[in-house]
């Protein structure tokens, strides 16, 4: 203990007092009305004006928040008792004067995730939560201003907590004691890449390799632990490190959970990445229900340590926080990291092969239903944030399918010795963290450490308006590819089902797309399948009964399905929809076989790709 004390008493002494220093306070126990107070020594001025900033937008959010919006109670304190005048230049901006005269500011912070804002609500993940002696998230963008020319400047932040209190973080400059934490950080681009979430403990630790591995959880009702995710999590990162080479490029890094019993105010869950973490708002639902939902966003959010972290453009290294700019590339960025996290998962054998073409099908149906195909990926990255700014959800769609098409060119031009696992090493020496590339350099960079075939590639269908060529790439690793057929099969009716984590029920979402079959059962949405022919229903079991029904099942069988349907006052009542099965004529998407005639080389390369020995 003492030499705790000496340690913290050295810390203070050798960062409080240095001028050019931010020295911001936070107390955790005094919440008012939902909101936090935040006061702020600045760091020295010989300027006579200066202008005082919040984050418009944040890198990964690719949306403007104006988080300024969340401020209110804005003071700046003089010294001496000297007034300072504070413009008000925007949502984000003060102007301050005399600049060389400012003592203090402080100001009141309201969380994002509960409050009366409505025109614009923030994503989750993105925003910040306050809920007094229970858990408070500080996505430090949300919380702590910056001076428009004092970016670079270091930041002490003092926070007094709740006793019991645990600051879940990447960051390793932090002196914790029983109701204070001191946390150093470089600048304002590492605090706003450096999130927080108080509470009192739930985290386990992985060691992977020479890397620490974090796992912090909060779930309201205790519901799922981080026992429980880091058993989840265990056997991915230990596969996305050997994906990565073997060793993972970072020594600390922090998952940060909170699940929600709540419905969120943006009516979405998921999670934000940051170079050495990433915070998830999830469901807190039934541990069956969300098992594979985690490892799908984990495995994505963890392999941004690859890029934007040592890959990045000079718009993402440079990052403007109130005049953002977007790069060209969120193909790279977001794309080839949304591929990453499935295809890791497949080579690595955590998922069967039919499990990833899955995923791949749904891909090009969601980008072909929903999006614009004719405009060139790079203009609509470009103009994400506006013009295009409907279109950004297609970098996890088409983005993901661009970066298997690369994958799978790379493997067959290589003989099946380098894919885009090789290529993201290679770009990362060659840039790495504190080196920006320039967007318009990227492809003739890629084309340097790989071939001719692929810089065309990346002209005509990343950078052009060509459509994929599923066809003809599929074919370069021995699968035929076929984009339409018609069909007569067993079906369950065109219904798109959801799941109720309350009562662990599959519940009809949309039946815009019934066919006979479905019409003849007479199907609403909303009506949640209780037992579907004479055995019950639930997520567990869903693969076996309806599959099972599809395979199986033939003309004039009859098929009776519960549910349990709530009329216009709320009412609950179980009804029983049966009907004789009838085949319907069904058009297929995206049909992937094998190509029995296969090359030698085109059989390599599929080895290759898929990790087939």
């Amino acid at each position: 203990m003492k030499n705790f004390l000496i340690t913290l008493l050295t810390f203070l002494c050798a960062y409080v007092y240095a001028d050019g220093d931010y020295h911001y306070f936070i107390d955790l126990t005094t919440v008012k009305e939902d909101k936090l107070t935040v006061k702020l020594v600045p760091p020295d001025f010989t300027e006579n004006e200066t202008v005082f900033m919040f984050p418009a937008m944040v890198p990964g959010t690719y949306d403007v928040y104006n988080f300024g919006r969340f401020i209110s109670n804005f003071k700046v304190t003089g010294k001496n008792g000297q007034t300072i005048k504070i413009d008000i230049l925007d949502n984000n901006s003060y102007k301050l004067s005399p600049a060389n005269a400012i003592q203090e500011i402080s100001y009141d912070v309201e969380d994002t995730w509960d409050t009366d804002i409505k025109d614009k609500f923030v994503f989750e993940p993105g925003g910040s939560n306050i809920e007094a002696g229970k858990n408070f998230c500080l996505n430090t963008h949300c919380f702590f201003g910056y001076f428009k020319d004092k970016l670079d400047a270091k930041f002490i932040l003092e926070v007094t907590k709740p006793k019991g209190f645990y600051a879940s973080t990447s960051m390793t400059n932090l002196i914790s004691g029983d109701t204070k934490d001191v946390i150093s950080i470089f600048n304002y681009h590492n605090l706003v890449d450096s999130p927080i979430m108080y509470s009192q403990p739930d985290t386990t630790t992985i060691q992977i390799g020479k890397a620490q591995v974090l796992i912090s959880v909060y779930s309201p009702n205790q519901v799922i632990t981080s026992d429980f995710i880091a058993r989840n999590l265990n056997e991915l990162l230990f596969a996305q490190a050997e994906y990565l080479g073997g060793e993972l490029p970072i020594e600390k890094y922090a998952f940060l959970f909170y699940f929600t019993d709540k419905m969120s105010l943006s009516g979405s869950s998921g999670a934000l990445e940051h170079s050495y973490s990433s915070f998830y708002f999830l469901p807190e639902a039934d541990t069956s229900a969300i098992a594979q939902e985690v490892r799908d966003v984990a495995a994505h959010e963890f392999f941004h340590i690859v890029t934007p972290l040592n890959i990045h453009s000079k718009e993402i290294g440079e990052f403007d926080f109130n005049k953002p700019q977007m790069s060209k590339h969120l193909w790279l960025y977001e794309g080839l990291t949304e591929y990453a996290a499935h295809h890791m998962q497949v080579k690595t054998g955590l998922i069967e092969f039919d499990e990833f073409f899955n995923v791949m099908i749904t891909k090009m149906q969601n980008a072909r239903e929903n999006f614009n195909d004719t405009v060139p990926f790079t203009v609509m990255s470009k103009y994400a944030l506006d013009k295009y700014k409907k279109q950004y959800n297609n970098v996890y769609e088409k983005g993901a399918l661009i970066g298997m098409c690369l994958d799978i060119m790379l493997r067959y031009y290589s003989d099946g010795k380098y894919g885009t696992q090789e290529l993201m090493k290679d770009l990362s020496k060659k840039y790495g963290k504190t080196v920006s590339f320039n967007d318009e350099d990227l492809f003739n960079d890629i084309e340097k450490l790989t071939y001719k075939e692929v810089r065309d590639f990346l002209d005509n269908h990343v950078a052009g308006p060509k459509p994929l060529p599923f066809k003809e790439v599929f074919n370069l690793v021995g699968l035929n590819y076929i984009d339409k057929r018609i069909e007569e099969k067993i079906t369950l009716g065109g219904i798109s089902v959801g799941y109720n984590p309350v009562s662990n029920r599959l519940v009809v979402v949309n039946i815009d797309k019934l066919d006979e079959f479905g019409k003849k059962l007479k199907f609403k949405e909303e009506d949640e399948i209780v037992t579907f022919n004479n055995r019950k229903l639930s997520l567990d079991n869903m693969r076996e009964v309806l599959g099972g029904f599809m395979q199986n099942a033939k003309a004039g069988d009859k098929l009776v399905i519960e549910v349990l349907r709530k009329d216009k006052k709320g009412n609950e009542t179980i009804k029983a929809l049966s009907a004789k099965v009838k085949p319907v004529k069904v058009t297929e998407t995206d049909i992937i076989d094998v190509n029995e005639q296969a090359s030698e080389k085109q059989i390599i390369a599929r080895k290759a790709w898929l990790g087939i020995n």
